[in-house]
């Protein structure tokens, strides 16, 4: 059974940042960030409706707006704005970005092979629930035969 996602938001130098994430560590590792984020109050777990929502369309992305601004969360915001943000930076940045990204799809991809191989194994126990089901009505059926010879 996949595990329930929950929202986390944080606010790291010039932006407020949300993820979908399993658990505050997984949060955590997405955002690139120190263990006390959480223990010092830099980051919670967020119920905002339209934070969730935003989050949820894209789990496991970081998803990024200027500080006190209220416009939508984005994967990617400009960094040009941003003073001394070199090109170095910004592409360190998105480095880890697509990194995150690539993390992401292949445990995603994990999760919908393991959820696949779990349903096989279902159906298989079931079919062997029903041979045997039907193994003993067989035996059933032979026994009432050889009674009426």
């Amino acid at each position: 059974m996949p595990r329930k996602l929950k929202v986390f938001r944080a606010h790291f130098g010039f932006y407020d940042e949300i993820v979908a994430a399993p658990s505050q560590k997984a949060a955590l590792a997405a955002w690139n960030a120190h263990p006390g984020e959480f223990a010092h109050g830099f980051a919670a777990v967020t119920t905002d409706p339209k934070l969730v929502a935003a989050a949820l369309a894209q789990p496991g992305v970081v998803l990024k707006r200027q500080f006190g601004s209220k416009g939508a969360f984005q994967a990617d915001p400009k960094l040009t704005g941003v003073k001394g943000a070199s090109s170095k930076k910004r592409a360190a940045l998105e480095r880890a970005r697509r990194k995150r990204e690539d993390e992401a799809a292949r445990k995603a991809e994990r999760a919908a092979r393991a959820a696949a191989k779990r349903e096989r194994e279902a159906k298989l126990r079931d079919l062997d629930r029903r041979e045997a089901e039907l193994a003993k009505e067989r035996k059933a059926l032979q026994a009432e035969m050889r009674k009426k010879k």
